[in-house]
Parts: C-alpha cells; sequence; structure tokens
C-alpha cells in the first residue's frame, strides 16, 4: 500500500510544482498557492516513505487512509515528526524559506491581492527559488533514498526555472558595479547555487570552511574544502552531509566523514564525560556535530557553534540552546511534558 500511495503522492507533489512554474507569468497568485502545495506534498511523501500513520495527524486508521478521509498534519506537525521520529529534520534556514512560502501562500488563500506585477514578481522569484534550493538538497541528497527514481523530474523543475531567474537579472546588472568593486578589493564573488547568478560574496569562517551570500537573491551557501582520503584531490563537502570526489568517484559517508575531522581524542579518562559527536541545533542532525579547529561543527548543514550544552531531560548533547529542554525536549526528545502525556 505504502508504495503505490507514495508514487502516487510524489507525482501529484511533481504536478504542483510544475503546474507553479507554469503559471508564475499568467497567474501567480495560483503559483504561490500550487509551490507551496508541492512542498507540503513532498514533506508528507518523506514521512509516508516511513509509515502511512505518520502523515494522519491523530487516530491513524487503514482503512480511512486508503479511502484518502483522515486529515494530514499540518506543516509544523510534518516538520517535528521528521525530526524526531525520522532523525532526519529540516535544517532551520530550510524551514523558515518554506514557512515564507507558507505564509504567502495563506496571505493569497485569505486576502484580496490587487495585480501581481514589478517588484512583486521579482520577490516570488527569489522567495520560490531559495525554498527550491532547499527542497532540491532533501530529495537529492538528504533523502536520496526515497526519491532517486524521480530524479529525472527533478532536474527538469530546474531547468525550468530559468524563467524566474530571468526575473532577477535586473538587479543582477544594476549591482555589476558593487560586485565589480568588490572583486577588485580581492572579496571573492562566487556563483550563486539558487539563482545561478555570480553574485555571492565568499567569506572563510575558518580555516577551509567558507560561506557565500548571494548579493542578488539573499541565498546562503557554505562549503568545507576537504581533500578526498582515497586519491588526495581536493574537492568540497557542501551541505548534505556526503563528499563525492570529482576526480575517482569515491563517495564519503556521513559516519566516515565525522569520523576523518572530529578532532575529539577520547581517552579512559574523558571516555564517560565526552559529548561528541553531538547532535546539530540547526538541522537536527544526529551525532552530526564534531570538534573541528576549536568549534563545533556540522558535517550535514555545516553549521558551525561555539559550544555544547546536554539536553536537560534526555542528556544528548546539542549545539542549541537547552535552557528550556527539561520541560520541551531537544529534537530527539519531548521532555518532561512529552513522557507525562505518554503515561
Amino acid at each position: 500500500m505504502s508504495n503505490e500511495q507514495l508514487e502516487k503522492l510524489v507525482d501529484n507533489a511533481l504536478e504542483f510544482l510544475l503546474r507553479a512554474i507554469t503559471e508564475f507569468e499568467s497567474a501567480p497568485k495560483f503559483s504561490i498557492i500550487d509551490f507551496y502545495t508541492a512542498v507540503e506534498l513532498f514533506l508528507k511523501a518523506r514521512l509516508l516513505a516511513e509509515h502511512w500513520s505518520l502523515i494522519v495527524s491523530k487516530d491513524p486508521d487503514a482503512d480511512k487512509f486508503v479511502s484518502g478521509d483522515f486529515v494530514s498534519v499540518t506543516f509544523d506537525e510534518a516538520c517535528t515528526r521528521l525530526a524526531k521520529v525520522l532523525k532526519s529534520a529540516i535544517p532551520d534556514t530550510a524551514r523558515r524559506n518554506f514557512d515564507a512560502v507558507r505564509r504567502h501562500r495563506n496571505k493569497m488563500v485569505h486576502f484580496f491581492h490587487k495585480d501581481l506585477s514589478g517588484t512583486a514578481m521579482e520577490d516570488i522569484a527569489i522567495e520560490q527559488l531559495r525554498a527550491w534550493h532547499d527542497l532540491q538538497r532533501l530529495l537529492t541528497q538528504q533523502w536520496q533514498q526515497v526519491f532517486e527514481q524521480w530524479a529525472g523530474q527533478l532536474r527538469d523543475v530546474e531547468k525550468r526555472l530559468n524563467r524566474h531567474r530571468e526575473y532577477l537579472r535586473a538587479k543582477f546588472e544594476a549591482l555589476a558595479p558593487d560586485l565589480t568593486a568588490l572583486k577588485e578589493s580581492g572579496v571573492p564573488i562566487v556563483v550563486c547555487r539558487s539563482c545561478n547568478f555570480k553574485a555571492a560574496r565568499s567569506t572563510e569562517l575558518i580555516k577551509d570552511l567558507y560561506e557565500a551570500r548571494c548579493l542578488v537573491c539573499g541565498s546562503a551557501q557554505s562549503w568545507l574544502r576537504f581533500a578526498c582520503p582515497e586519491c588526495d584531490v581536493e574537492g568540497r563537502i557542501e551541505d548534505g552531509g556526503e563528499f563525492r570526489c570529482e576526480s575517482c568517484k569515491a563517495v564519503i559517508s556521513e559516519s566516515k566523514l565525522i569520523d576523518l575531522l572530529d578532532e575529539n581524542v577520547v581517552t579512559p579518562d574523558n571516555y564517560f564525560d565526552n559529548m561528541l559527536p553531538a547532535n546539530c541545533g540547526n538541522c537536527g542532525g544526529y551525532h552530526s556535530a564534531v570538534l573541528f579547529k576549536g568549534k563545533y561543527l556540522c558535517i550535514v548543514c555545516l553549521d558551525l557553534s561555539e559550544e555544547l550544552q546536554s539536553c536537560e531531560f534526555c542528556s544528548e548533547a546539542n549545539t542549541a540552546d537547552m535552557s528550556e529542554s527539561y520541560l520541551t525536549g531537544c529534537d530527539h526528545c519531548e521532555g518532561r511534558l512529552g513522557w507525562d502525556k505518554d503515561d
């Protein structure tokens, strides 16, 4: 049942996504509505791939699910279940970008809007490109095993979004003098992965770890310079928790990267007090944060933190603020409130 339903759900999500792109100029209001519908359906598809009951908000019933007579999870419920049940949380940046599309969609559904044109269309293009960039990373990297059979359709979506990028060309051309001045002053400018314009200002956060923020669409991207352990050719770890060598085609998994990059030394004296690898407070990654250059780096999302804290309820180490965690828990427990609720 789940395989058949999964295929139907993903096909439906792709249909909404392609329709949103097609409607972008002719019916922008419906493009916004359809685009968010697609995002939500993909999140539910990931839950469905684990078990059908995860997309039912409450009182799951198999017969009602098959007949479509059920209330599905909300956006927030889906995000919570992805983090706490599947241990595959949506990174904070992606969740904010998806939520921006959701809120825009709600305005379109519930309130009157005048015709959308000019800078409004540019804003919609930026909003959708950011959300697509984050969604694409989830589908092709973090959740690749679930969605790999739709890789061809996802590449087609990427090509079709070129019309969105054309709406940003005027902004890119207006920024040309500023970009030239930055390059002449020695600031590296790289290609943005969201809008594809060479307009992202690159900064080295610490040795080998870089962040680039686009001056056109505002998107951010991170990468870590890394020498392939198989052939010693330098490449990049980009947010996604995996390294693929362009030279020898070796694929280094998240668990292997943790072993290679963690600078923490465990001895008999600190074995029981060791907190690493820790959970990431940004993306919810389970035991994905390691000691790197004196800071804590998440291998999955490349978030960099200054300190670790322990969850006051389950004692799991985390790079997030755990000051209220006894009652509410962390990404990997529900805290005392959840414990009492289960009783």
